[in-house]
């Protein structure tokens, strides 16, 4: 029974140049899943559904709903009353509705995968990201390899970095039909929220998202702060999922570009990004201005003004929700 349970079968993936493996075990380490939702009853039930053919015993999954008036909180309760369901009475933010689900779940599991209500996720997802992480101690962020939902081929995530020089943030894979070079684990600046296994040892030590980033940068900052207290932020490709590009604030371009100007530039300065601070001054009076100038051009003149005021956040020190 012993050597049942630890048995482990070693395969080759063509083209990858590295091996992979899956680990059969009859004792599975306890793994929660914390999705993210605010009124996409629709994209939500999609989202549930494909965790429940998730190949991975006893998930416990948990729903924190931002006050949801779309009858999101009903369809949870009436169709997947085994998914536990944190119903706040008030909008949280994505980073502390998030945050509150992980600290449910954080002293029962000893991993926790943090996502979103806009996923579909692939039958074997929770297996290759926990076969990882326990073969691989020193990781504490798994990533996924993450597909475009409408253009099932096409990359949108196989891990991300940050410029060191003009502190720009990039996905690797963005837009690229999928190659055998997006098949290979390795170590990133970070991986997106939109999808990581997450490892509760190290949550204990270093704590959630920063919740008054609200959204935006919230997944890159908890990454480094994971690197620095040691731990590794790994891209695992076995891992598959597929995203709807935009479908919540991203819909309100103006206040997205504000919370991810401000929340970027909180992220350089906190994290000493780069060269700092040439990074940070290069982020504020090259980048920053250079966007505005395009949307400029473009006639989109809000969008200017959700930078600039996302500069002038980050330099009063307003964090939080952006209400005006």
């Amino acid at each position: 029974m012993i050597a049942e349970e630890m048995q482990r079968k070693w395969l080759a993936p063509p083209g990858s140049g590295h091996e992979a493996f899956t680990i059969y075990s009859m004792n599975k380490p306890a793994v929660g899943v914390v999705i993210v939702n605010w009124n996409l009853k629709d994209s939500l039930r999609e989202t549930l559904e494909s965790f429940r053919k998730v190949n991975y015993p006893g998930l416990k999954i948990v729903v924190s709903d931002n006050a949801s008036k779309d009858g999101s909180q009903e369809m949870v309760r009436t169709l997947f009353p085994e998914v536990h369901l944190l119903a706040h009475e008030t909008e949280q933010g994505y980073a502390r509705a998030a945050s509150l689900g992980m600290a449910f779940l954080v002293d029962q599991t000893d991993y926790i995968f943090s996502t979103t209500n806009d996923v579909i996720v692939d039958p074997e997802i929770i297996n290759a990201l926990v076969d990882y992480g326990e073969a691989h101690p020193e990781a504490g962020v798994l990533g996924t390899k993450i597909y475009f939902h409408d253009r099932p081929n096409i990359l949108w995530h196989a891990g991300a970095r940050i410029h060191p020089l003009h502190g720009h943030s990039y996905t690797l894979g963005w837009l690229r039909k999928d190659h055998p070079r997006y098949s290979k684990a390795r170590e990133c600046d970070f991986v997106g929220g939109c999808g990581f296994l997450l490892r509760c040892e190290v949550l204990r030590r270093v704590g959630f998202y920063k919740e008054d980033l609200v959204f935006y940068s919230e997944d890159a900052d908890l990454c480094y702060r994971i690197r620095e207290s040691g731990s590794k932020v790994v891209y695992v490709p076995t891992a598959k999922m597929w995203h709807k590009v935009g479908a919540t604030l991203a819909k309100n371009r103006p206040l997205q570009l504000r919370y991810s100007t401000r929340n970027s530039l909180y992220l350089l300065q906190r994290h000493r990004i780069g060269l700092h601070p040439l990074t940070l001054l290069t982020h504020i009076f090259v980048v920053s201005p250079a966007k505005m100038a395009f949307f400029a051009l473009c006639w989109r003149w809000a969008n200017c003004r959700g930078i600039y005021r996302g500069i002038r956040d980050w330099q009063k020190g307003n964090y939080g929700w952006i209400t005006e």
